[in-house]
């Protein structure tokens, strides 16, 4: 066995001691369209790609409730072939319109790629982030102001924190097949503005797919692309499964995100959403738009809509050197 694959071992290894439970109970911004922006969920998907991706997305939760919640993502990843290695780049930014709270991130991504076998492809995976929080108590009532009718005494230590963060992550795959996981949040760093005691709590990913392709034509996509992807963090847990058919131009999908076996703490099934999605390709752009449905108990909150603008070149016009060099099927 040589040193990369004992490397990998060790590592993966390492990466499941943190999949255990870790109480806290801050949750990270949810997308359905999670492959759109894939080092979101997993690190290692940096330069998994023929050349580079750009993608921008946007997310817009609950509109039917006044102040909703909304997220917008920048990323763009750089395959770097000549040194095994991928390079990403992403801004994050959620708005809570609420409670004046925006929170914005900058994350930097770096994978090594290693050669299994000749048909089979690992990818490992390191971000690091820095992230800042602001919001406007101004705009605020809290519960001693209404009885006392004097200004608040909640330990407001300010309207701004920003800190460090750090995750890690694997992917393998082959021409057809696709399965990974990724760990976030190693630090745990404390993040709340109010309460500096309040950490946030590690996510966890699992995630696999396939693309089966029906056409020989380079040109022509008509495939069939399944996927599933399940994130733990903290108490919460959630899994989001669908598949998207492409008949190029066209793009349709139909996804589903609940866990059917498990009840919540209302003692109804646990689920969220059914969602559809349309979109096209026009060369090397994609557009997609998509609408959850909501199904749970919040279905008055107006679901979400989420739209994505990807640019992607589908083939490589580099020199490739050898079987290594495995398109990973994730991709549009």
């Amino acid at each position: 066995m040589n040193k990369r694959k004992t490397f990998i071992i060790v590592y993966l290894l390492s990466l499941l001691l943190f999949f255990f439970p870790i109480e806290g109970h801050s949750q990270d911004a949810n997308f359905t369209q999670f492959y759109a922006s894939p080092t979101y969920m997993n690190p290692a998907f940096a330069g998994a790609v023929p050349q580079y991706r750009a993608t921008v997305q946007y997310r817009n939760q609950y509109p039917s409730i006044p102040n909703s919640y909304e997220t917008n993502i920048f990323s763009f990843d750089y395959n770097w072939d000549d040194y095994d290695s991928g390079l990403g780049a992403m801004i994050l930014q959620d708005r809570l319109s609420s409670f004046s709270m925006t929170s914005t991130s900058l994350l930097l991504a770096y994978s090594y790629q290693v050669k299994i076998t000749k048909k089979w492809v690992a990818r490992l995976g390191l971000q690091g982030a820095y992230t800042t929080r602001t919001t406007d108590f101004s705009r605020l009532v809290f519960q001693d102001q209404i009885n006392t009718g004097n200004p608040t005494r909640e330990n407001l230590v300010g309207n701004f924190i920003h800190y460090p963060d750090f995750s890690t992550g694997f992917l393998v795959y082959n021409k057809t097949f696709w399965f990974g996981a990724g760990i976030h949040h190693l630090t745990r760093p404390f993040q709340s503005i109010v309460n500096t005691s309040e950490r946030l709590a590690m996510r966890q990913t699992v995630q696999a797919g396939a693309k089966f392709s029906f056409s020989k034509d380079w040109d022509k996509d008509i495939s069939l692309a399944p996927a599933i992807l399940y994130q733990r963090q903290a108490p919460f847990d959630q899994l989001d499964l669908g598949v998207n058919f492409f008949y190029e131009p066209l793009i349709i999908g139909l996804w589903y995100r609940g866990i059917p076996i498990q009840k919540n703490v209302a003692g109804r099934i646990n689920q969220d959403a059914i969602a559809g999605l349309a979109g096209f390709r026009y060369k090397n752009w994609i557009f997609t738009y998509s609408y959850d449905a909501t199904i749970s108990s919040l279905n008055r909150s107006g679901g979400a809509h989420e739209i994505s603008l990807t640019l992607a070149p589908r083939y490589d016009k580099r020199n490739k050197r050898g079987s290594k060099h495995i398109d990973c099927p994730v991709f549009f």
